[in-house]
């Protein structure tokens, strides 16, 4: 029974760190900021759960005590899964600094388990070693026994647990299995601790009967899955007449994709109506390539009615979209409906253009991680060949860069910019936020394998929108957002084995 114990909540610990990054993710995001603090926050806990447990062991030696340790760690997770909602909440509310608010956020949440998990395996040993001759063997063998339990809690909750249950459900079946291993080494207050037990069982599945939760604003739903948490929730634009918008958010704060309720098919955000640059530059495009789909309003605005390409019926479209959660999200509210013009791929954009060999005559990119920051791997030298490849002669590549022009907050975009120029003939840049090169907003960077110079461009009216909605940006006044100040840029282009993206997008989040 020690050595299954031991394997166990060296399983069940395991679990709960990765469940960790899925709880502080709608409040922190999932960045690599995000998983240093959970990480470091929760292996400081259990060493100094490690060392009590060993003081304890020293003083107080009993299955009672190793049941106390257990217990205590059940009824840390369950308080977890109880109240790391309004924690979380808090943390963003108060602390206005990622490094702080993740590493407070971990601390909040995660401190009180972990510490109680910590002092299992070193009490465990103290209560397994019968001699000193074999307890080199034996604290061997049980920390092996440990470690394979971690291996297994590892897999098992990132590839299967957060693929089929929230994490507050998970949270509560981590309490309710440490509490069921604490009722087996007995002690006082069974009765209490069974109680409890069932307690967690019940919440578990009363959290598995609510898919709907209430965020202020509107009736929402929350679909976790591998890579995100997703939150769909509805609102009003007032600035386009209190028009009904449903979103999409995987961060704090931010929102990935929007649709018009009364016009699934028509683009809600600005930056997006900017892709009609492509069909511009290439008039007889129908080859599209759109590396991460979001809520796909942009593929269905091009095999719409409203398609801004000459011979839309023709089109074939391809979205390349990591998560398989987000494609379902968007079949399910916004709209998203099989067509055979378009062609789905669930993968890594950046592992997919290093594959294939078609060729496209436009490229659209639009892929984020956490707080909007391109993935390192889509930003390099390396990325930019690949970019290259996919793109036909006559062709385009538009890719959407948060980021200033210019100053400290654009070394993200002239990093990228660089790399770009290292394989395409031309890049321009759009001022897509309508502000001026100095501020953040959406760039849109334009990618030619050839060069067009000042008049290379399509035919398309300049008054002409990418479709005919009030509040539409014009394609004249898209023209003229082109940067046209100083270059070469600074920043140098990145690579893959040097790629500071996350800390050139930490610049955004102290904004």
């Amino acid at each position: 029974m020690l050595e299954l114990t031991v394997f166990l909540s060296g399983a069940l610990v395991m679990v709960l760190e990765m469940v960790g990054a899925r709880v502080l993710a709608p409040h922190v995001g999932t960045s690599a900021v995000v998983w240093t603090s959970l990480i470091g926050v929760v292996l400081a806990c259990l060493a100094v759960g490690a060392w009590a447990g060993g003081r304890l062991a020293d003083k107080n030696l009993s299955r009672r005590g190793l049941a106390f340790a257990l217990a205590g760690a059940g009824l840390g997770s369950g308080l977890t899964a109880f109240c790391h909602e309004a924690i979380g909440q808090w943390v963003t509310a108060a602390v206005g600094n990622l490094y702080a608010a993740a590493v407070l956020a971990a601390m909040c949440i995660f401190a009180v388990p972990a510490f109680f998990f910590g002092m299992i395996t070193p009490y465990t040993i103290r209560l397994r070693i019968e001699s000193v001759d074999s307890s080199g063997a034996t604290v061997g063998r049980l920390y092996a026994l440990s470690t394979a339990g971690s291996i297994v809690g590892t897999f098992l909750g990132g590839f299967i647990l957060i693929s089929y249950w929230g994490s507050t459900i998970i949270l509560w079946g981590v309490a309710a299995c440490m509490l069921g291993l604490s009722l087996c080494h007995g002690g006082g207050r069974l009765p209490l601790r069974a109680a409890l037990l069932g307690l967690c069982v019940f919440m578990a599945v009363l959290a598995a009967q609510y898919g709907r939760w209430q965020d202020g604003r509107a009736l929402s739903h929350l679909v976790e899955s591998p890579y995100n948490s997703i939150r769909v929730y509805e609102g009003v634009d007032w600035a386009q007449n209190g028009r009904a918008v449903r979103l999409i958010a995987t961060d704090p704060g931010y929102s990935q994709s929007g649709m018009y309720l009364d016009a699934p098919d028509e683009l809600y955000f600005r930056y997006t109506q900017f892709y009609a640059l492509g069909p511009h530059f290439v008039p007889e495009a129908n080859r599209v390539l759109m590396l991460g789909g979001g809520g796909y309003s942009v593929p269905k605005w091009l095999l719409s009615e409203k398609s801004p390409l000459s011979k839309p019926a023709e089109a074939r479209v391809t979205v390349v979209e990591l998560d398989p959660a987000m494609t379902d999200t968007a079949r399910r509210w916004f709209g998203l409906r099989d067509d055979a013009r378009l062609s789905v791929r669930h993968e890594d954009a950046r592992a997919f253009l290093n594959r294939q060999r078609d060729q496209y005559d436009l490229v659209f990119v639009d892929v984020f991680n956490s707080h909007y920051a391109v993935p390192f791997q889509m930003g390099t030298r390396e990325a930019a060949a690949a970019l290259r490849r996919a793109v036909a002669p006559g062709g385009v590549m538009l890719m959407n860069v948060i980021s200033a022009v210019e100053g400290p907050d654009g070394r993200l975009f002239q990093g990228i910019f660089n790399a770009l120029e290292q394989s395409f003939a031309e890049v321009q840049v759009y001022c897509a936020g309508g502000e001026t090169p100095d501020k953040l907003q959406n760039l849109m960077v334009a990618a030619f394998p050839e060069r067009r110079g000042a008049a290379g461009v399509g035919t398309a009216p300049a008054e002409a929108g990418p479709d005919a909605a009030e509040g539409a940006v014009s394609l004249s006044a898209m023209l003229a957002s082109r940067y046209t100040g100083k270059q070469p840029f600074t920043t140098p282009a990145l690579t893959d084995d040097f790629a500071p993206v996350e800390r050139y997008t930490l610049v955004l989040l102290r904004q």
